[in-house]
C-alpha cells in the first residue's frame, strides 16, 4: 500500500522567493514614494505653477526662440480654441454668408521617408510608380483651379520632399478665393484612389485576406472659410474679413459675428504634453439678420448685370430702398471683370464710397429749394438751351457768361418745363432769381436744410456729405452747383433724399441689419433711425412729387418713352461728363449716367437710383434699368401679396351663392361696394348683378327655398359644387365655365349642373 507524503520545498527555493517578494515590496515602495514625490514635491511643476515652469502665453515668438534656448524642461503654452462664427441672413431668415469646411493640403515627406525607410534604402525607386499615379490624378482633380501645375509639377513635389525628407503645404488655404478651396470632395477624391490600398493573401497574413493601406502622409487640415451660396450678389455689402482684407458688414460687425476665443493650456514638460485642468470655452459669434429681400437683391442683381454688359461700362451701382423704413433692400456694386464685358464682378463699394458728380439728379435738390421760396411756381418763366447771365463783380462792374445747353433759339418756359426737360440753364436761372446773383451762401443754406451737408452714421461706416467748393464769388461754381456738376456726393446720399420726397419729407437713414440672434432668441434690435423729420413744407414735397412725375409721363419729359402703365414711376435722370486727371478736363466721349426716383407712383413702396459709370450713352440707358427693375420688383408675387384689395382694379360682381342676412352688408362693403338698403326679413340674400358704379340687384330667399336645393345658375362650377354639398346634394357637373342649368334625380339626390363657357 503506497504512503502519500508531504514534499518538502527545497530551501534554496524558498531563499529564492523571499528575494522576489522583498524586490517586489521595494519596488512598491519605490513607486509609491514617487507617487508622493510627485504629488507633493513636484505638485507645483505638474500643474504649471512652479517657479521651473517658463510661461510662454502672450509672448511674441522672438520672445519664445530667446526662452527655448534657455536650459529649461518645463514650458506652460496655450492652445486658442476658435468659436464658430456667426452667419448672414437676409429679411426672411434665408442665408446670406454662411461657414464652410475647406482643407490645406501637405506633404509630409520627412514621415513617409522615416516610415518606408527600409524599403527605400532597398529599392530608392519603390514608390515612384504610386507618385506617377497620384499626381496624375492631382492634375485630373485640380486642373481648372490650379491651371498653372502640371502632372509633372506634382510628382516632382511628392519625390523631391521624400529625398529632402521635408514637410511642404501643396495648396495654401486662401479664404478670399473660393476657386482655389480644396472641399471635402477633393479630399475622399484622393484618398480613395485604388493604387493605395495593397490586398494580403492568406499565405502572407494571419488573417484570411486583409487590406493594407500605403500611408502617402498627405495630410488634410480643415479650416472654416465664409461662402456666399448666392454668388456675387451683394457680395461687396457683406464684405469679408480676413487678415489681407476688410470691409462690409463682415468687417464692421465682426466683433458680434466673431465671438470669443476659448483656450485649453498644457505643459510641455520633459518634451512629453502635459494637459492641464484650465480650458475656458469659446464663446460662437452671433448672427446678423439684413434688410436684404433675396427677391429683390436678385432682380437688382441680375438686370443691372444685363445692362452694364449690354452697355461696355466700366462699373454700376443699384439701390433699392423702402420708402417708408429706410431698409436697403437690395444693392449691387458691378464692375468689369472681363475684357469683352462678359462677366461683371463685386469689387468695390461705390454707392457708399464713390467719388462722382451726381449730374442732373441733383436738380432735385434744386427744386425743392426753389419751392421752398416761391409759392407761385406756375406764371413764372426762364430760359432754357442757352442764356447770357450777368453777374455782379465786386468792383460793381456786371460781367456775362453765355451757357449753351442746345444750338436751339432759347425760349422762355414754366419751371416744370425747366425741370422735366432737364435744363441746366434753366435752373441755375430759377436758382439765381430766388437767391440773387450772389445768394450762393443762402443757396447752401438751404441745401443744408435738406441734410445734404451732414454725415450720415451708418452701419457700414459713415456716409459723407455732398463736398460743394465753397466758392462764394465765383459764379462757375454757383452755376454748376445747381445742375451737380464740380462737387461730389455719394450715390446713396442722392437715394436718401429722393426717398424722403417719396416718403412725404421725412428723411430715414438707411439700415442695413434689423437685428442680431444667438442659438435661441433675438439678442439685440436696431430701430429705424429718422435723420429729418421733415427736409421741406408739404406744399414743397407735394409739387415736387408732381414735377418727378412730369419727368417720365410729362410729354417732353427725359424719361417719357419708358412710361408703363403697368408699372407706374417717378423720377429723374442725370447725366454728368466725367474728369480726367490726365487731360486735366472733362471728357466728352464718355459719360456717367444715372436715374433715381420710386415706385408706385402714387402710393411709393421703394426708392431706387441706377448709376452706370463710362458710357457714351445719356441718362436714358439708366431710367431703362430702373423701369427693369421695378417691373421685376412690382412682377414678383412677394410685392403682389402686399398691395391692400383696395390697389387692385374693380371688377363687378356676378351672381354669387345665398348669404346669410346678417352677413350680407359687411361682405358687400368688404368688396368696396356701398350698404345696401332693403326691407325684407328673408333669412338669405343673393346678389343677381352689379354694374361698374357699384349698384347691385339684390335677391331674398327664404330658408326653405335655400334648404331644399340651392339655385346655383350663373355660378362659377367650384362655387355651386360647394353649395350643394352644404346642402347635402350630390353635384355632377357636365362641362366648363358657369352653371347654365342645373337638374335634380330625387331619388338619388344627385343634381347635375350644365356647364357654359
Amino acid at each position: 500500500m503506497r504512503t502519500n507524503k508531504k514534499q518538502e520545498i527545497p530551501p534554496t527555493t524558498w531563499t529564492r522567493m523571499n528575494i522576489v517578494y522583498l524586490l517586489m515590496i521595494l519596488v512598491g515602495l519605490a513607486c509609491l514614494t514617487k507617487i508622493l514625490y510627485l504629488s507633493i514635491v513636484e505638485r507645483a511643476v505638474a500643474s504649471g505653477t512652479s517657479d521651473k515652469c517658463v510661461d510662454l502665453i502672450g509672448k511674441d515668438n522672438d520672445s519664445i526662440k530667446m526662452l527655448r534656448e534657455i536650459d529649461h524642461a518645463c514650458y506652460i503654452l496655450e492652445n486658442t480654441l476658435k468659436p464658430v462664427r456667426g452667419e448672414i441672413y437676409d429679411d426672411h431668415g434665408r442665408i446670406l454668408v454662411a461657414n464652410f469646411t475647406v482643407f490645406e493640403v501637405a506633404f509630409d515627406g520627412k514621415g513617409f521617408a522615416r516610415e518606408y525607410a527600409d524599403t527605400l534604402k532597398k529599392n530608392p525607386n519603390a514608390y515612384q510608380d504610386i507618385f506617377r499615379q497620384l499626381a496624375d490624378d492631382f492634375y485630373y482633380q485640380f486642373k481648372n483651379r490650379f491651371p498653372r501645375y502640371s502632372a509633372d509639377y506634382y510628382y516632382d513635389f511628392f519625390i523631391k520632399n521624400i529625398q529632402k525628407k521635408k514637410y511642404a503645404t501643396l495648396f495654401p488655404v486662401k479664404e478670399w478665393d473660393e476657386k482655389m478651396w480644396v472641399t471635402s470632395v477633393d479630399t475622399s477624391f484622393i484618398k480613395n484612389r485604388p493604387y493605395l490600398y495593397k490586398y494580403v493573401s492568406k499565405e502572407d497574413s494571419d488573417d484570411s485576406t486583409r487590406i493594407k493601406t500605403i500611408h502617402t502622409h498627405l495630410n488634410y487640415v480643415p479650416a472654416n472659410v465664409r461662402v456666399n451660396p448666392y454668388g456675387e450678389m451683394a457680395k461687396r455689402t457683406l464684405g469679408v474679413e480676413t487678415p489681407e482684407r476688410k470691409f462690409g458688414l463682415e468687417h464692421v460687425m465682426n466683433d458680434i459675428l466673431a465671438g470669443v476665443n476659448g483656450s485649453k493650456k498644457y505643459l510641455e514638460l520633459n518634451h512629453a504634453t502635459v494637459p492641464l485642468r484650465e480650458r475656458i470655452d469659446p464663446e460662437d459669434g452671433h448672427n446678423i439678420h439684413t434688410t436684404i429681400k433675396l427677391e429683390i437683391q436678385h432682380a437688382v442683381h441680375n438686370e443691372l448685370s444685363r445692362k452694364l454688359s449690354e452697355l461696355n461700362a466700366e462699373w454700376g451701382c443699384a439701390i433699392v430702398m423702402e420708402t417708408k423704413t429706410g431698409e436697403i433692400k437690395a444693392i449691387s456694386n458691378l464692375r468689369r471683370a472681363a475684357a469683352d464685358a462678359s462677366y461683371y464682378t463685386e469689387s468695390m463699394e461705390y454707392a457708399l464710397d464713390a467719388k462722382v458728380e451726381p449730374g442732373s439728379t441733383f436738380k432735385l435738390a434744386s427744386l425743392l429749394a426753389y419751392l421752398e421760396k416761391n409759392d407761385d411756381d406756375t406764371s413764372k418763366v426762364y430760359p432754357i438751351y442757352n442764356h447770357t447771365f450777368e453777374f455782379p463783380t465786386k468792383s460793381g462792374q456786371v460781367k456775362k457768361y453765355y451757357k449753351c445747353d442746345h444750338k436751339y433759339n432759347p425760349i422762355e418756359v414754366p419751371p416744370i418745363e425747366v425741370f422735366k426737360r432737364s435744363s441746366n440753364v434753366g435752373i441755375a436761372e430759377m436758382i439765381f432769381t430766388t437767391y440773387g446773383r450772389r445768394g450762393f451762401p443762402k443757396y447752401l443754406e438751404q441745401l443744408k436744410k435738406f441734410g445734404l451737408l451732414d454725415t450720415i452714421h451708418s452701419q457700414l461706416g459713415d456716409i459723407m456729405p455732398a463736398r460743394i467748393k465753397d466758392g462764394t464769388n465765383d459764379f462757375n461754381t454757383y452755376y454748376a452747383t445747381c445742375f451737380g456738376a464740380g462737387f461730389n456726393i455719394p450715390i446713396i446720399r442722392t437715394l436718401v433724399y429722393y426717398n424722403a420726397v417719396a416718403n412725404g419729407g421725412k428723411m430715414m437713414a438707411p439700415l442695413f441689419v434689423r437685428y442680431v440672434t444667438d442659438t435661441y432668441d433675438t439678442i439685440q434690435r436696431f430701430d429705424h433711425q429718422v435723420l429729418i423729420e421733415k427736409i421741406a413744407s408739404d406744399t414743397t414735397i407735394m409739387k415736387a412729387r408732381k414735377y418727378l412725375e412730369q419727368v417720365v409721363w410729362g410729354e417732353h419729359g427725359t424719361a417719357y418713352r419708358f412710361r408703363d402703365e403697368n408699372c407706374m414711376f417717378a423720377g429723374k435722370t442725370g447725366t454728368r461728363d466725367i474728369w480726367d486727371e490726365s487731360i486735366g478736363n472733362y471728357r466728352k466721349d464718355i459719360n456717367a449716367v444715372s436715374f433715381c426716383g420710386y415706385f408706385p407712383m402714387d402710393k411709393p413702396q421703394y426708392t431706387v437710383i441706377v448709376y452706370i459709370y463710362g458710357v457714351p450713352q445719356h441718362s436714358t440707358v439708366a431710367a431703362d434699368a430702373f423701369a427693369r427693375i421695378a417691373r421685376s420688383i412690382m412682377n414678383s408675387s412677394n410685392y403682389s401679396a402686399t398691395r391692400k384689395a383696395s390697389d387692385f382694379a374693380f371688377t363687378p360682381l356676378t351672381r354669387t351663392a345665398p348669404i346669410r342676412n346678417k352677413y350680407f352688408n359687411p361682405l358687400l362693403k368688404g368688396l368696396g361696394y356701398d350698404t345696401v338698403t332693403y326691407e325684407t326679413n328673408a333669412p338669405y340674400l343673393r346678389v343677381d348683378a352689379a354694374d361698374t358704379n357699384r349698384h347691385v340687384t339684390v335677391t331674398a330667399l327664404q330658408a326653405n327655398t335655400y334648404q331644399k336645393m340651392p339655385d346655383v345658375r350663373g355660378m362659377m362650377a367650384a362655387d355651386a359644387v360647394t353649395e350643394l354639398i352644404r346642402a347635402r346634394y350630390n353635384p355632377q357637373i357636365i362641362g366648363k365655365g358657369r352653371v347654365k342649368s342645373q337638374i335634380l334625380d330625387e331619388k338619388t339626390h344627385t343634381v347635375k349642373l350644365y356647364l357654359d363657357p
